[in-house]
């Protein structure tokens, strides 16, 4: 009798194990689903933008420039050829590249623990990546660099584990794509590194899989440099990529990262805190368990993915997409742990999967308005508030049925999206505003190289942005570009559009002669002029 109960419960807590994760996926997949036709924000139409260049064969960082390396460019590129060349196409790519990071989570976290645990930390971070507080709905490049850091760290564990070195390899050539897609990505070829050292058994064979590793997971960088040297575009890469990228991630103090981490945590953990819970305190009961399996791999993956978040202090929501595989596994081990814990009381063993279950039912609840109602336009003025993420769509829609055959255009703010919705070149390769009214020595050499390029290419149309979070100027920045605008543009241009954001219902657009004497009522506005001899 005590047998057949004992079997009964083991099943029904698979069973429950199981629903969990299956009740996570299709809800996440829903959720994803829905939201596919929100619009794209600056950083996704920065990669857009790119990857549609590359599309017409132009190579990046030759007509846009930009502080990441280009792999995100590149993946935006490939998702665009197989799903669709607009927004839709990019989130389904996205909820692709997502998807797939939970078979490596999944395969990672049997070896190192068991199937139940594999089914949490793969539901954990189907979640939590979703989670507005770290914009997961929306395409960034960590969710790119996670993609191909999971699936470089299950091969390098199961190398070591399964003494095969073609692991050792693929583990190198998948860690090389993470940081290609974004240079976060480096700590986690610096983690893989520190484990192989730790766990040589000469000193010979750390240092022959640290060469495989090394050598393959230079492979992707020195292709995509290879390419952007043969195109003419290498000193434009460097200097945007490592001299000026350099300087941005000088700016912050430990203090005032400090500050930001406290304030982007609390945040980030008011989402699923239940998860996030969990996985803190399995890493620091990791820390004193000495004989737990795969301890060293998931304390070192644990501190080199926090790493990779602080990287110059930023701790920008979507960085912490980066922690989430490593709280994911953390919270599995918990779950476990306090599972074993419990096994002696009635529904003990269920207890710590059924606080998840609970957990995260109560926050999709909770954020239902966002996640279940709000129409995608609606979910972007509530995250964003009046960021003209919306209004881009229209703005590039009046520029492309406005422009000639081989006009090109200027855009006065960081709104790259527009670039990419109408599909007419910038005649300038600066895309986004912010390094130029940066607090860094490059701030006044990139305002005369923007006006120098727009002078020199005199665009069809320019787009000026009167909006604070598009440029975000520091308080001892230059203002030389927006002295040379005024006169440049009163000079050369006529008015022709004027967008109002003057409260998130609210939003006038007018355009032609309905523009020439409308005085805007917010000071959140979007202007559009015609070059005079156009």
């Amino acid at each position: 009798m005590k047998v057949g109960s004992g079997i009964s419960s083991e099943k029904s807590l698979n069973i429950l194990y199981g629903s969990f994760f299956v009740l996570t996926i299709i809800t996440v997949v829903f959720i994803r689903v829905r939201l596919l036709g929100i619009p794209l924000e600056r950083d996704e139409g920065e990669y857009a933008y790119m990857g549609q260049l590359i599309s017409h064969g132009v190579i990046p960082y030759k007509e846009a420039y930009s502080m990441k390396l280009p792999g995100t460019a590149f993946m935006y590129s490939v998702i665009m050829s197989v799903f669709g060349r607009g927004i839709v196409g990019i989130h389904l790519g996205l909820m692709a590249v997502n998807l797939a990071v939970l078979p490596a989570l999944f395969l990672l976290s049997k070896r190192l623990f068991n199937e139940r645990a594999a089914l949490v930390a793969s539901a954990s971070y189907a979640a939590i990546s979703l989670g507005e507080p770290v914009l997961g709905f929306m395409a960034h490049a960590t969710h790119f660099v996670t993609f191909f850091a999971v699936w470089g760290l299950y091969f390098l564990y199961a190398a070591i584990e399964d003494k095969k070195r073609w692991l050792i390899a693929a583990s190198g050539l998948c860690l090389g794509m993470a940081f290609l897609m974004k240079q976060h990505g480096i700590f986690f070829i610096l983690f893989a590194v520190t484990y192989l050292f730790f766990m040589r058994s000469r000193l010979k064979d750390f240092i022959i899989n640290g060469l495989i590793l090394m050598v393959m997971s230079a492979v992707p960088f020195a292709i995509a440099v290879f390419i952007i040297y043969r195109g003419g575009a290498f000193n434009n890469f460097w200097f945007w990529c490592f001299t000026y990228s350099g300087k941005y991630v000088s700016r912050l103090s430990l203090m005032d990262g400090l500050l930001r981490f406290k304030i982007m945590a609390l945040r980030t953990a008011g989402h699923f805190t239940v998860f996030w819970v969990f996985g803190v305190i399995g890493f620091f009961i990791l820390i004193y368990k000495q004989r737990q399996k795969g301890r060293l791999f998931i304390l070192l993956f644990f501190l080199f993915s926090f790493l990779s978040l602080s990287a110059g202090f930023y701790f920008r929501e979507h960085y912490f997409v980066l922690m989430i595989p490593a709280i994911s596994i953390t919270a599995a081990y918990f779950t476990e742990l306090l599972s074993s814990a419990l096994a002696m009381k009635p529904w003990g063993k269920m207890l710590p999967i059924v606080v998840l279950l609970i957990g995260m039912l109560f926050t999709f609840t909770v954020q239902g308005k966002l996640y279940f109602k709000l129409p995608p336009d609606e979910v972007s003025r509530e995250v964003y508030g009046l960021n003209p993420f919306i209004e881009s769509i229209k703005i590039a829609q009046y520029l492309k049925s406005h422009a000639q055959k081989g006009d090109r255009i200027a855009i006065l703010g960081s709104e790259p999206q527009i670039l990419f919705y109408s599909g007419i070149r910038s005649v300038t390769g600066y895309i986004y505003m912010y390094g130029l009214m940066e607090d860094q020595p490059f701030n006044l050499q990139m305002q005369h190289g923007i006006t120098g390029e727009i002078e020199q290419n005199k665009p069809a149309f320019i787009v000026f942005v009167n909006i604070p979070a598009s440029w975000l100027p520091a308080p001892n920045a230059p203002l030389y570009i927006f002295d040379w605008a005024t006169s440049y543009i009163a000079e050369n241009y006529n008015l022709v559009g004027v967008v109002d954001l003057i409260y998130y219902d609210n939003i006038v657009y007018k355009f032609d002669a309905e523009a020439l004497n409308y005085n805007p009522w917010s000071k959140y506005y979007v202007c559009i002029y015609r070059r005079k001899d156009g």
